[in-house]
């Protein structure tokens, strides 16, 4: 996938999207919590200490001893963890750090497949290859027969176990989206948008004509839950790739999306809406999440968000903080995140069906990586996903009949507890360590409702329904965003997004920056990626 931080939200969203209910008293516990020594492998008789780090490990441990679930994982695979604290901000400078050292832990996620660092890890020795028979875990092997990740073998090697998010591509529809205060559209009769002047006089309205009616010139039109992955997709209507980063054919060749000659009208459009004080004058200092409290404090008319369950639910929470009087759910409204295109067709976000990856030390021995791979299967099999879903049967759910029975305790706002809250170590690593699986979020389980709301998981669902139905997936040939040459992978380095930030913040030609700013990657070895691309197209027959 492209570097240009668009990975970013999706870190961002995946992060918070371990959510579901909580549990009752622990008197329980000891008659209905599943035995997980019985569980545990015959071969597994040495207690091993594992290292892991993870992006949201900072919240997974603060008290290991009342943690039910990291007790039954650790006793299940006979196996201690020891925590290597990475966040989202910092994990690729603390890799590069623990690898030159030579204290890389046994497990680290990261996102650089079919990268430069991907291969010089490979190279140099920093990392260890998967075995080669992996018939024993067989939830692993099967994700890497995928579709999109069996091909990611190096020398017939694998080195990293994909991190699914969702299962069919298109379950990504709503992952770049536009949430807006439907109760100030209604205030100033405003359809919904379609053209880029619609949303252009959307968020002008929002911003200049005082839609709280305090008098002050203090709202905001247009703003971002992450800049780094949201700031380009909102001009997806002008160039559909810059919605999820990849390379487009034009011309008959194919070019990443930031060498398009279209570019030149998105940050044309993009400093009309800074230049106009419609979008979010702090746009490019603001921290990730920012976004959500200036909207919670009913100072934002639009937020671009991703529009799953989980990412909506955090708006919520965000306005339940200020809002008492004005339910969340009535004020909102979803819309695409861009507008239409000049044929009149509307684009939505599509990726393969994984983000991110499971790396294993090249210290970790074979013993070691065998109980890694236990743990990695069960962390995959159906037995977790029903985890997921309900917590510990007896504990946190009961059957009667064919029905799963909530039985866990309220938050004094009346709603259920999420199992992260109950168990920290499933909420800040395990829950996600093999597979996000957000595509929970999405099934038709009346648990989803329980989780978040029948209104509000109702409307999300509307909305990734219509976006399947009416908006075109992003024209992507992922065979091209998986493919490896030694030039493409170097433009990891090209930081789009940023540049465009300085565009944006420029007083100067924006059409003349940019232009140079292209040039310039040139240097980074742009017309050379651009080559050997198309050269393995052909060779390939990656265009069929």
């Amino acid at each position: 996938m492209g570097k240009n931080k668009k990975y970013a939200a999706v870190l961002l969203s995946l992060l918070m999207s371990i959510t579901a209910l909580a549990g009752c008293g622990a008197d329980e516990t000891k008659k209905t919590e599943p035995s997980a020594q019985a569980t545990a492998s015959s071969n597994n008789s040495k207690k091993l200490d594992v290292s892991v780090s993870f992006f949201n490990i900072g919240s997974a441990f603060p008290d290991r001893n009342s943690d039910q679930f990291l007790k039954f994982i650790q006793d299940k695979f006979n196996v201690n963890f020891v925590d290597k604290v990475i966040s989202y901000a910092d994990y690729k400078e603390k890799y590069q750090l623990w690898a030159a050292s030579g204290d890389l832990p046994d497990i680290i996620s990261d996102d650089v497949v079919n990268s430069e660092q991907y291969y010089s890890r490979i190279k140099q020795g920093i990392v260890r290859a998967l075995p080669s028979d992996l018939s024993k875990y067989p939830n692993v092997q099967k994700v890497l027969q995928l579709d999109d990740t069996k091909s990611l073998n190096v020398d017939g090697k694998y080195y990293m176990i994909p991190r699914q998010t969702y299962t069919k591509t298109d379950q990504w529809a709503i992952e770049r989206a536009v949430v807006v205060r439907k109760d100030w559209m209604d205030k100033f009769g405003i359809k919904d948008p379609v053209t880029y002047e619609d949303y252009l006089n959307m968020y002008k309205a929002f911003a200049l004509q005082d839609p709280d009616g305090n008098g002050k010139n203090d709202t905001v039109g247009l703003t971002f839950r992450a800049n780094s992955s949201f700031l380009l997709p909102i001009a997806g209507g002008t160039l559909p790739n810059v919605i999820n980063g990849s390379w487009v054919k034009e011309n008959g060749k194919y070019i990443p999306f930031f060498a398009s000659d279209k570019m030149k009208d998105v940050v044309k459009q993009l400093r009309q809406l800074y230049t106009e004080k419609v979008m979010d004058q702090d746009f490019a200092i603001m921290k990730p999440n920012d976004g959500f409290d200036k909207f919670g404090q009913g100072k934002v008319g639009a937020l671009a968000v991703q529009a799953t369950p989980n990412a909506i639910n955090n708006m919520k929470n965000s306005w339940e903080k200020y809002n008492k009087d004005k339910k969340f759910e009535d004020v909102i409204k979803i819309l695409p995140i861009s507008w239409a295109s000049p044929s009149g067709e509307r684009y939505r976000y599509t990726a393969v069906t994984f983000w991110s990856e499971s790396y294993f030390s090249s210290k970790v021995d074979d013993e070691k990586m065998d109980r890694i791979l236990q743990i990695y299967n069960w962390l995959l099999s159906d037995e977790f996903v029903k985890f997921k879903r309900y917590g510990f049967e007896g504990k946190d759910f009961k059957k009667e009949g064919d029905k799963m029975v909530v039985t866990r305790e309220l938050n004094a706002d009346g709603r259920y507890k999420s199992l992260g809250s109950l168990y920290p170590s499933f909420g800040g690593l395990f829950g996600a360590l093999a597979a996000w699986g957000q595509q929970l979020e999405l099934e038709e389980d009346p648990i989803n409702k329980i989780n978040y709301g029948d209104q509000l998981w109702t409307m999300t669902q509307s909305a990734y329904k219509s976006n399947v139905e009416k908006l075109k997936p992003v024209p992507t040939n992922f065979k091209v965003e998986l493919l490896y040459t030694p030039a493409k992978s170097k433009l990891s380095a090209i930081n789009a997004t940023e540049d465009v930030t300085k565009v944006i913040l420029s007083k100067d030609d924006p059409v003349v920056m940019w232009e140079s700013i292209v040039k310039g990657y040139d240097n980074k070895g742009l017309q050379q990626a651009i080559k050997e691309v198309n050269d393995e197209v052909q060779k390939q027959g990656l265009d069929k």
